[in-house]
């Protein structure tokens, strides 16, 4: 991914969240409130930033971390939380992952 385009995806998503928190729109405030809550996990967050550094270089990073991210996601599903993997929550964690596999890529484009 470009330094452009992961600029345009974060531009995108921001005012995105703003307006529909500002036009009260329910079902995008409540989707990211679902991803938010999971981002605060410490598993999730561990795991997320340490395997998008190591990866940082890799040719298919997104595809990867895509596989990853469900992958650990059932993990600690099934590990941690006590669920079963066939549940919306490991949507939510896959999600969160991605999130902060998306942030330490723009961190990297920043610096």
């Amino acid at each position: 991914m470009s330094k452009k385009t992961c600029f345009i995806i974060f531009l995108i998503a921001l005012g995105t969240i703003l307006v529909s928190y500002l036009l009260n729109f329910v079902p995008v405030i409540r989707e990211t409130n679902m991803i938010f809550a999971q981002m605060q996990n410490v598993y999730i967050a561990v795991s997320a930033i340490v395997l998008a550094l190591v990866l940082a270089k890799n040719k298919y990073y997104w595809l990867i971390m895509l596989a990853l991210a469900l992958i650990v996601a059932a993990l600690i599903q099934v590990l941690i939380a006590g669920g079963t993997v066939m549940s919306v929550a490991v949507l939510y964690k896959a999600i969160a992952f991605m999130v902060y596999a998306y942030l330490i890529t723009l961190a990297r484009f920043m610096l």
